[in-house]
């Protein structure tokens, strides 16, 4: 790992998460491009002449640029690859471009979670860099703080497409010399695991701890369970490119842990 992304916007509640990203990247021997998005209000926008909208815009850039250098030079000895300020509309489109144009390794950014019901309806901007980044995308709530990363759980089902996944998780295990462990959620009311579950983790390709069945109606509710009982302190998921109605059930799914975990969430993409 070599090219970490974190996009923020300054804020207080981002020092956390801005903290954890820079302790992340001492530990892989990566370096941080840090990056804000930025747009004119509507309402600003609106209410000025066409030909003054450049300039309001090249005046916003400047002070987010500023935001940005005093936001990294509170952690004077951070891994900086560099910093800059972007424009557009959607912010997650243009995390999602500036990962895909710098081919980084890994985003890194925080999460607030949903805190109203539009916020709940729409999803969030860290749940959307998920679903489209060309990258893992690794979400820090804001209340976790960088303890050293020594187990990571993967919750998987075991699905052939997320060999490739699994192998890139698994060398950041061993980077990070922490245990990978895996963790299955069984929702089905019979006690029957599948032959073909049990003989794919015969057969798994790639090297873990341990593996955990965890029974229970709700596949959320398990997971946090067993977060708490094993004391993990990384969660990993894969999403699978599926049908939309799939997709947007597991975006669902993927929206409720990012909003609701209390521990980093590391997504990979197929």
């Amino acid at each position: 790992m070599k090219k970490i992304l974190f996009p923020t916007d300054c804020s207080a509640g981002a020092r956390q998460g801005f903290t954890y990203a820079c302790e992340f990247a001492r530990q892989t021997g990566a370096k941080i491009e840090v990056m804000s998005v930025y747009h004119l209000p509507a309402a600003d926008a609106s209410s000025v002449p066409p030909a003054y909208i450049e300039t309001m815009i090249e005046e916003r850039r400047k002070q987010v640029e500023r935001n940005l250098a005093a936001f990294v030079a509170e952690l004077p000895d951070a891994p900086i690859l560099g910093m800059h300020a972007d424009y557009g509309i959607f912010t997650h489109q243009e995390i999602v471009d500036v990962a895909a144009k710098g081919e980084h390794d890994l985003i890194i950014m925080g999460t607030r979670g949903a805190t109203n019901p539009m916020d709940k309806l729409l999803g969030s901007v860290t749940t959307h860099t998920m679903m489209q980044a060309p990258c893992p995308v690794l979400a820090i709530p804001a209340q976790a703080q960088w303890k050293g990363i020594r187990h990571i759980a993967y919750a998987t089902d075991f699905q052939p497409s997320d060999v490739h996944a699994v192998a890139q998780l698994a060398e950041l295990a061993q980077t990070l010399d922490a245990q990978l462990h895996f963790v299955h959620i069984h929702t089905a009311a019979h006690d029957d695991i599948s032959i073909q579950t049990m003989t794919s983790l015969e057969h798994y390709p790639t090297a873990f701890t341990d593996f955990t069945i965890v029974r229970h109606a709700s596949v959320m509710e398990g997971l946090e369970s067993y977060l708490q009982e094993y004391s993990i302190d990384l969660l990993a998921l894969f999403i699978p490119r599926r049908r939309i109605w799939e997709r947007l059930f597991h975006s669902s799914f993927s929206r409720q842990m990012a909003f609701h975990t209390q521990l980093p969430l590391l997504t990979f993409r197929a």
